[in-house]
């Protein structure tokens, strides 16, 4: 019997260690936000071939949704499904001429292919090239990144669609069961360590380095109150008003009855406005 018994445990401990690798293996390289971000600079840069003509990506037909990543380009509307969606990688040649393309296809087979109604050859490019996004493009190192940006952000939103609630939904049900703890839990060592990097990245005038990792940091520790509150205020300092708003929300979801709540609610109503104002 006791032979019997560690087995079992032996086999528990192997499971156990097979759902933690698998699970590490399903965790985005960006935060939900820092995906959504990326996909809509990339979308800039972003030349679609359609046919035998080049035109860019229609930015205010643009949509962002849990399940799919829509837009338009020269009036053919496209949707990429993220559930079903394969790991895609920016495939570029010795040019920075850049494809997306999913694991498993090659040749002429990219990533928009067969999400054209058409069924033609279609492709998303980012390229330095005569006539190509990055050689008109005011700030040439975004452009440049942009491909691999755009890969990493498909793929992180691709894990977010997977999971069994969108992340805003997820949220809300973490901050009720915190706010009903007597005793809060200290911060995690991951998003302690977040915090000290967003603060040194303050200290150094970097507000994009130090809104990068209140991000991580919440990312790792959603029930954080002081992270979004202080990602709040670096995302206003970047004129980010509709990103800013939400976290201010997010702030006082978690503590309504913070001692500077008012405060918090007025910051935040001048955020939507101003936010409404840039569109």
């Amino acid at each position: 019997m006791r032979r019997a018994g560690k087995t079992i445990t032996v086999l528990l401990g192997m499971i156990l260690m097979m759902v933690s690798m698998a699970m590490a293996q399903q965790q985005p390289e960006m935060s939900y936000r820092q995906a959504q971000r990326a996909i809509m600079t990339a979308m800039q840069y972003a030349i679609v071939n359609v046919g035998f003509s080049e035109p860019r990506v229609d930015q205010s037909s643009v949509r962002l949704k849990q399940d799919t990543v829509e837009f338009d380009a020269k009036g053919v509307h496209f949707t990429i499904p993220l559930k079903g969606l394969r790991k895609v990688t920016a495939s570029c040649d010795k040019d920075h001429f850049c494809l997306m393309r999913e694991e498993g296809t090659s040749g002429f087979s990219s990533l928009l292919t067969k999400y054209n109604a058409k069924k033609k050859s279609t492709d998303i490019i980012f390229g330095y090239g005569k006539g190509m996004a990055c050689s008109q493009a005011q700030n040439h190192d975004e452009c440049m990144n942009a491909a691999a940006q755009f890969a990493t952000a498909l793929n992180s939103l691709h894990i977010y669609a997977l999971r069994p609630l969108p992340p805003d939904e997820e949220f809300h049900k973490q901050a009720a069961a915190w706010r009903a703890l007597a005793t809060k839990p200290v911060l995690p060592d991951a998003a302690r360590v977040r915090r000290l990097l967003a603060e040194d990245a303050i200290k150094n005038k970097k507000p994009e380095e130090a809104l990068m990792y209140y991000e991580q940091g919440l990312e790792e520790y959603p029930t954080w109150p002081e992270g979004w509150f202080n990602a709040a205020l670096v995302a206003g300092e970047l004129g980010r008003y509709d990103d800013a708003a939400d976290d201010m929300q997010n702030y006082l979801e978690l503590v309504p009855d913070a001692k500077d709540a008012q405060t918090a609610r007025d910051q935040m109503e001048m955020w939507k406005i101003r936010a409404q104002t840039k569109k």
